[in-house]
């Protein structure tokens, strides 16, 4: 059975620890980006004086964020969950609705994955950056990229645990 952190017994081992070394450099950007916003927003209402570039930093760092908190998220089964027919499916039907979920999710994300990474390579051939500080792109997009990946990793240990795990007493 799943413990309170999604984790299967004899699937994660230190793995976790990386995901939660990903989470953390996320919370740093978060907090830089804070600081950041903090001090663009007193340095253009009070001093007049806009700091150049400030949106194309949060625009980039945001995808940092959010994708170096998603697989954490998952593993700590720390998503939205709708749960109002599980009483009526039983452990059968709420195994397979997981094992559904999980396998499509892990499907999309490859499809998700494959794309990014051919996004990042050409906005790297081509040296694409941003407008106005010209930060490159392809950091976004390996961002996601990883992110992705992590996350698609994180549900197939999932699956491979639920599948260990079976059907009783299934939660």
């Amino acid at each position: 059975m799943a413990d309170d952190q999604g984790s299967f017994p004899g699937v994660w081992g230190s793995p976790e620890r990386l995901l939660n070394g990903v989470a953390l450099l996320g919370g740093l950007v978060l907090f830089g980006l804070v600081l950041l916003v903090s001090t663009a927003v007193f340095a253009r209402y009070v001093l007049n004086q806009p700091i150049l570039g400030d949106q194309e930093l949060v625009e980039i760092g945001m995808s940092l964020v959010v994708m170096a908190a998603m697989p954490l998220t998952t593993f700590q089964n720390g998503h939205i969950r709708v749960d109002f027919l599980d009483h009526r499916i039983g452990a059968l039907g709420r195994f397979a609705g997981d094992v559904f979920a999980r396998v499509v999710s892990c499907f999309v994300l490859f499809l998700l994955v494959r794309k990014s990474w051919d996004k990042m390579l050409d906005a790297h051939e081509y040296d694409d950056v941003t407008n106005m500080i010209e930060i490159p792109v392809w950091i976004a997009y390996g961002a996601i990229t990883f992110g992705m990946g992590l996350f698609a990793v994180v549900l197939a240990g999932q699956l491979v645990g639920q599948f260990r795990q079976g059907v009783t007493d299934y939660e």
